[in-house]
């Protein structure tokens, strides 16, 4: 069983690493989390499990593919948190995921935390098992949910946005 685990439908990354609790709305595909007022809706445009619209070998887009991720820091970017799949996963062509904050253009597919703090908090005990040695926590991406209900909530945020 995984530490954490996003789920792609309810949009929503909940668990624990080390005793420290999560349950935070989240985001990926469409551009999510993006600061821009211009780009796509942040709700997950490209998500193929709230718009319906699936995934083609001339579509790569949408959300990060299901399955389990073993956490890292990033290597390079700071409060980042690379998503290594673990043997099994299916990345579907597809590479590169991590959690992250929000910036200027959003993410495709990576998981953006609505709360930066999950992030911040998420990173730091990365950094601390990393120095002690210990093994990665992991995270499971599923998708469980009412898609039609999404659907709905999504049609009612973008006539509101």
């Amino acid at each position: 069983m995984a530490d954490l685990t996003y789920n792609v439908v309810e949009m929503t990354l909940t668990g624990s690493i080390d005793g420290h609790a999560f349950n935070a709305r989240a985001y990926s595909g469409g551009r999510a989390g993006s600061k821009q007022t211009n780009v796509v809706h942040p709700m997950l445009a490209n998500n193929p499990f709230a718009t319906g619209v699936k995934l083609t070998k001339d579509n790569p887009g949408g959300t990060l593919p299901l399955g389990t991720y073993a956490l890292k820091t990033h290597e390079s970017r700071k409060n980042w948190i690379r998503l290594n799949p673990v043997a099994g996963t299916s990345m579907k062509g597809r590479a590169g995921f991590a959690i992250h904050g929000r910036g200027q253009r959003g993410s495709d597919g990576c998981i953006v935390p609505q709360d930066f703090d999950n992030v911040l908090n998420i990173y730091a005990l990365l950094k601390t098992r990393e120095k002690a040695g210990r093994a990665a926590p992991t995270l499971d991406v599923v998708a469980i949910g009412d898609i039609d209900m999404i659907q709905q909530r999504m049609q009612t945020w973008a006539s509101t946005a």
